[in-house]
């Protein structure tokens, strides 16, 4: 089975208004708190896949706003109740939970896409300049589904921890405000920064699993026409999978002959080594020869200087004479 994926990412601040909800309220429903998911039939606790639990961002989020209010006094700026202060982002897959439950294919599928998600959300987060404190998994509701929550990282850049700055489609739709566009012309900023956070999901992680960047209502598709984008969809993974694999393939290829050229240079080591104890030892071998020789003329000379010197010492006998 191919599908579309589905993505969508939100700020929140501590008070919440009629049209968002409060931090409290999305950490409560994300953890799965009683009274906080009344949208779901058949209430599961939330498999943790990363960090905390929901519920334990409220205190570290108070924490750093309030590290952040002493660090900001006498600036002038202030946090508010109605400042952004985390980023809550949730990725689906086409799966539903029965399809998960009853083929192992299926499962097998959903998790590689899971923990690709994670993996690139937590890395896209943090390159926006905020940090990832948790992501749970959903199993719930009729498809699996992940919630990633995101709070800013203090910096110089952002010492209001304001979450809009670090979410694409904000920042780009202030800075056309500060360029002196339009409302109309900045909400065009948003969206088209939105497209391409939607995009790069899709590029990075959806197409390697076979999913489509967007589905057949939003685009009116026929059933028919759906049914080509799926495939096509299908045959983009398996070229891209075909593709990781001849890459994997020539790295190992590219590893070995790197062995080789540490083997060469390991045997030319060992072969310079091997040379220089030869040398070694043929000096030596002559140095020996040259110090017994030495050693010998010493002894014989010696042994010549006792021989004369007993020579001289022993008394001469008269040859005998018969009368």
């Amino acid at each position: 089975m191919n599908g579309y994926q589905f993505a969508h990412t939100q700020t929140y601040s501590l008070k919440g208004n009629k049209v968002n909800r409060s931090v409290k309220d999305v950490l409560g429903e994300n953890s799965r708190q009683i009274g906080q998911a009344n949208h779901v039939e058949n209430v599961k606790p939330p498999v943790i896949r990363f960090g905390v639990d929901p519920m334990e961002l409220l205190p570290i989020i108070e924490q750093r706003i309030a590290d952040a209010k002493a660090n900001l006094k006498g600036t002038g700026k202030r946090i508010q109740s109605n400042t952004h202060v985390m980023e809550g982002s949730v990725f689906s897959h086409p799966y539903t939970v029965d399809e998960l439950r009853n083929d192992k294919d299926a499962q097998k599928k959903y998790v590689a896409w899971r923990n690709d998600m994670i993996k690139y959300a937590i890395n896209d987060a943090n390159s926006r300049g905020l940090e990832t404190l948790s992501v749970v998994e959903h199993l719930d509701e009729s498809h699996p589904h992940i919630h990633v929550l995101n709070i800013v990282k203090p910096s110089d850049d952002n010492p209001r921890l304001d979450a809009k700055n670090c979410h694409a489609g904000h920042r780009a739709s202030k800075l056309s405000q500060a360029n002196g566009d339009n409302p109309k012309q900045q909400m065009a900023e948003y969206r088209s920064a939105m497209k391409k956070w939607q995009d790069d999901i899709w590029e990075n992680v959806s197409a390697k699993h076979g999913l489509t960047r967007i589905g057949p209502r939003k685009r009116r598709l026929t059933r028919s026409e759906w049914s080509k984008q799926k495939e096509g969809a299908q045959q983009l993974q398996q070229s891209i999978e075909y593709k990781q694999s001849i890459d994997n393939e020539l790295k190992d290829v590219q590893q070995v002959r790197d062995e080789n050229t540490l083997l060469k240079a390991d045997v030319t080591n060992l072969q310079n080594d091997l040379n220089a104890l030869r040398v070694e030892y043929s000096d030596l071998e002559q140095r020996s020869k040259a110090e017994y020789d030495d050693l010998r003329d010493r002894a014989n000379a010696v042994i010549q200087e006792k021989d004369k010197l007993i020579e001289e010492l022993t008394p001469t006998t008269p040859a005998f004479r018969p009368r």
